[in-house]
């Protein structure tokens, strides 16, 4: 028996095994292009703010939210490139510099430099502030969140070389 679940995004057709596969179907039919728009265009509005964030950011719960950043990269100096590059240096420092990593050609030819305002774009939605990077992350919505994790990393990140 096959059975089709239609939503505005997509059509999904498999066999009917169990009610878990329907389930798991049902949710991967969900249309979700709607909320990344939405949450994109709330994100350029809310990227201007961010030097008014820092001031009332809490960098101890930026430290809590570096840990899913942690399995990807180090911020002391010296540290290892793993999945991503090594941080420290990172502000003020050009887009695909950080020794020893393989960056995309997108990346090194941005010219972008790392500061508040550009990181709170980047980590808004990566691959929207640079499409074609390499960076496998959906990004950080929430404006307070971008704002405690970028203070966390002035403060751990140590200056640019």
């Amino acid at each position: 028996m096959m059975l089709e679940v239609r939503s505005k995004a997509t059509t999904c057709r498999l066999s009917l095994i169990s009610g878990l596969v329907v389930i798991l179907c049902l949710s991967a039919c969900t249309s979700v292009q709607p909320s990344i728009a939405n949450d994109t265009e709330q994100t350029s509005k809310n990227s201007s703010k961010i030097k008014q964030s820092l001031t009332t950011a809490n960098a101890a719960q930026g430290k809590r939210l570096y840990l899913q950043c942690r399995a990807c990269h180090s911020l002391e100096a010296g540290g290892i490139n793993t999945v991503g590059p090594n941080l420290h240096g990172l502000f003020g420092s050009a887009a695909g510099q950080a020794e020893g990593f393989n960056y995309s050609d997108v990346l090194l030819e941005s010219g972008v430099v790392w500061t508040p305002k550009t990181l709170d774009k980047w980590l808004a939605r990566p691959s929207d502030f640079l499409p074609g990077n390499r960076m496998i992350f959906a990004g950080v919505s929430d404006p307070a969140d971008r704002a405690d994790l970028i203070l966390y990393l002035l403060q751990a990140t140590g200056p640019a070389d």
